[in-house]
């Protein structure tokens, strides 16, 4: 439960901080498209503000992205921990050992108990709801800054075909003063800081898809091993409709109508693993060492642990 609350409480915490940078980029997309309304280039100090600002917040988004990583991959590795269960599944655990030396049919009764079991189902649907909340989370940044970066993209080009208006009216105000040395220099920063704000959107947009292309072929990994499961468990799978799951309705709507196949996935999840390792190296390897360290939790029984057998 305090993992449940762990998980929830960060997602609460980075949709936060989203938020908070998704309103911080209004005072320079304002500024864009106040350029290219009257085309006149803003106050320099005002420019060199935002410029400075645009400097600062960028730890803060590769925090923010790093933290929302670290939590896709450590989705995974739980994913990859309970398909390691199953597959080893008919492995006797510590306890049921123990019970063998005394009888065999009590071992079989314990194996019996331990794969009928709607533990390991509740575990796999708690994760397909941490999947959704998380998809939420990247789908809502990602639709937002397409957006900002459809219409700054725009602007930056409206700006940049009509720079001779604007040094013509530069010229206007300074008249002879005013050097071709001196016009590069006041056209030519605004110019960048508009650039540097809009790869800074391009940027995030594809730390989003990343995010999310990884996110998805965990979650159709998770949704057929939850087949698996439910099959073997005999407890089916009638309960996990694609309306529990507004984030993810696609997917779990082909898994519902038995569209949802291994066909392809390996290929897939390759492709979204090698990206992802690319652009989050830490995160990455954070999730191999979960996966290789961590085991799925089951219950105790009398003071013994239902570990594996190693």
């Amino acid at each position: 439960m305090a993992a449940f609350k762990n998980f929830d409480g960060e997602i609460e915490r980075i949709s936060g901080l989203l938020t908070a940078m998704r309103d911080a980029l209004g005072p320079v997309s304002s500024l864009l498209a106040e350029t290219v309304r009257d085309l006149s280039l803003p106050d320099e100090e005002k420019l060199t503000a935002e410029a400075e600002r645009l400097t600062a917040e960028m730890p803060e988004r590769q925090a923010v992205e790093a933290a929302t990583a670290r939590l896709v991959a450590k989705l995974a590795a739980e994913i990859g921990i309970c398909a390691q269960e199953f597959d080893d599944r008919e492995v006797p655990t510590r306890f049921e050992t123990l019970i063998g030396y005394v009888s065999r049919a009590a071992k079989h009764r314990r194996q019996q108990a331990r794969w009928r079991s709607p533990m390991p189902l509740n575990r796999l649907a708690e994760l397909l709801r941490r999947a959704d909340l998380l998809a939420g989370l990247v789908r809502q940044e990602r639709d937002f800054l397409i957006g900002q970066r459809k219409e700054r993209e725009g602007d930056l080009v409206t700006l940049i075909d009509h720079r001779p208006e604007i040094i013509e009216k530069l010229r206007g105000e300074y008249g002879a003063t005013m050097t071709g040395l001196d016009v590069v220099g006041r056209t030519e920063p605004a110019i960048k800081v508009f650039q540097d704000f809009v790869a800074g959107l391009n940027a995030r947009v594809g730390a989003c898809n990343i995010l999310l292309h990884k996110l998805v072929t965990d979650t159709e990994n998770l949704l057929i091993l939850y087949r698996m499961v439910a099959d073997a468990s005999g407890h089916g799978d009638a309960g996990l409709k694609p309306e529990l799951f507004p984030h993810l309705t696609p997917e779990v709507a082909r898994f519902a109508s038995g569209l949802l196949t291994l066909h392809g996935l390996d290929r897939r999840r390759h492709r979204a693993d090698q990206a992802f390792a690319e652009r989050f190296p830490t995160e990455a390897a954070g999730e191999a060492a979960d996966g290789g360290t961590t085991g799925f939790r089951l219950p105790t029984v009398f003071g013994f642990k239902l570990a594996r057998s190693q």
